[in-house]
């Protein structure tokens, strides 16, 4: 089995080692930013699996560039596992749309904490807590290769997706990052920027346009030096999934 996932604080990474640790057979686990210079993909397992975060109630932009360069007609057994807060949004017919070539056979979705939008801690130990009994049937139905081909998604999940579709790009474009005085220079935002978008000026970070939203270099700067000139996100207090190590985020 080959898992193909992105992550940027950490969630989808959590949710692909408890499938590898648990399932009692191969499981191989490789992040798509590895691929974004490939031009067609062709697994060799003949189970793949794709498990990512939704931004927005979409894949990310940087997310469907890369899948839409995987040749599955050699696979047997696709899923898809998506995880977000709550909005899952147009990302599951979207997906369906890109992987045009192959018939996914398992759909499910994941709830975990929202890197993007300010909530109580109280609320992301919830979410983890109950992330535990979701997988756990995930890994369950995996196992036994179930098929689940569709995932509901209500009439207000889709409306409220059309209206982020039209603002998210803007609220949280690299140019509404800000770095402050407190930044050391130790270039942590640079390892762990999934697009190569960050570089290291005069030991400060410059950020460039080709941006994932991922917010790895907000969250995981270990001064709090990088903010966002954004509502929703400038007093968000800084967040990593506790079961992922800073350096399994760089991106090697």
């Amino acid at each position: 089995m080959e898992i193909y996932y992105f992550t940027g604080t950490g969630n989808s990474l959590s949710i692909a080692k408890k499938i590898e640790e648990v399932l009692e057979e191969e499981v191989i686990l490789k992040p798509l930013e590895k691929f974004k210079e490939i031009e067609k993909i062709i697994p060799k397992s003949e189970t793949v699996g794709f498990i990512f975060p939704i931004y927005f109630g979409d894949i990310p932009k940087f997310v469907k560039n890369i899948l839409k360069k995987f040749d599955l007609s050699n696979t047997k057994y696709v899923f898809a596992i998506p995880n977000c807060y709550g909005l899952v949004g147009g990302a599951i017919n979207n997906l369906k749309k890109i992987l045009k070539n192959s018939e996914l056979k398992y759909i499910n979705v994941v709830h975990m904490p929202d890197n993007a939008i300010l909530f109580p801690i109280e609320k992301d130990k919830e979410k983890l807590e109950k992330s535990k009994d979701e997988i756990k049937i995930i890994i369950d139905d995996l196992k036994n290769r179930k098929e689940k081909k569709e995932f509901n998604v209500n009439t207000w999940q889709k409306f409220i997706y059309y209206i982020m579709k039209g603002t998210a790009e803007i609220d949280f474009s690299p140019k509404r990052f800000r770095v402050n005085e407190k930044c050391i220079g130790c270039g942590i935002c640079v390892e762990v920027c999934p697009c190569n978008n960050i570089k290291l000026i005069d030991k400060k970070p410059k950020f460039h346009e080709s941006c994932a939203h991922c917010l790895s270099c907000f969250h995981l700067c270990p001064e709090e030096a990088i903010y966002m000139k954004n509502f929703t996100i400038r007093n968000r207090r800084r967040y990593k999934n506790p079961d992922v190590d800073l350096k399994e985020l760089f991106r090697k």
